[in-house]
């Protein structure tokens, strides 16, 4: 049995990793699944769209959840793509992805991401949630988007680059570069 894909989507926090994690997926016909979605399921779950939010999930608790749901679809045979920063303080990560179906990294780059970072969280309907906002420990939205962005910094930085399997680097300033077909065609011949 051919063992499944992993399409790892990875890059500075802000430049466009989920936005091109969604578009590959529907040009592949492939489940996507991003670590920040998953930490949105678990404030969902926490009551985050309630008058009342129990707890803010730990950002450890959302990875062992992503990781565990890309570990089920890869013992299952499921080829996926995830979108999900892979960091030097936790080594780990890159192995346990890559340990049940063959890899392709993509990584997504652009000229400001921290401002794309800043516009999307300023309009996030559920981080600007008063209760999420309250649990959080901040007064408003703006305060957050400013602690975020400062915590995104220290994610670039923190950010491992280089990967023992095939990388294709995609610029999304202006669209991408190369095309969605060209890296469609990346992930595909990984499959030859």
């Amino acid at each position: 049995m051919s063992r499944p894909t992993i399409v790892l989507i990875t890059g500075v926090p802000g430049s466009g990793k989920s936005t091109l994690g969604r578009q590959m997926a529907i040009r592949l016909r492939l489940p996507f699944i991003a670590r920040d979605d998953v930490r949105g399921g678990l404030l969902f779950t926490a009551g985050a769209w309630s008058d009342r939010l129990e707890r803010i999930p730990p950002g450890d608790e959302a990875v062992e959840a992503f990781l565990g749901a890309v570990e089920r679809l890869l013992a299952s045979g499921v080829s996926c793509i995830v979108e999900y920063v892979i960091r030097h303080h936790r080594p780990g990560d890159f192995d346990r992805i890559t340990a049940l179906g063959d890899c392709v990294v993509i990584v997504t780059s652009c000229n400001d991401p921290m401002e794309r970072v800043r516009e999307r969280n300023l309009s996030d309907r559920l981080v600007s949630n008063p209760p999420v906002l309250e649990a959080a420990g901040f007064s408003s939205i703006e305060q957050h988007t400013e602690a975020l962005v400062a915590r995104m910094r220290s994610v670039a930085g923190d950010m491992r680059v280089r990967f023992p399997v095939p990388v294709l680097t995609v610029d999304t300033d202006d669209g991408y570069r190369p095309s969605l077909d060209d890296v469609t065609a990346f992930v595909t011949a990984s499959r030859q």
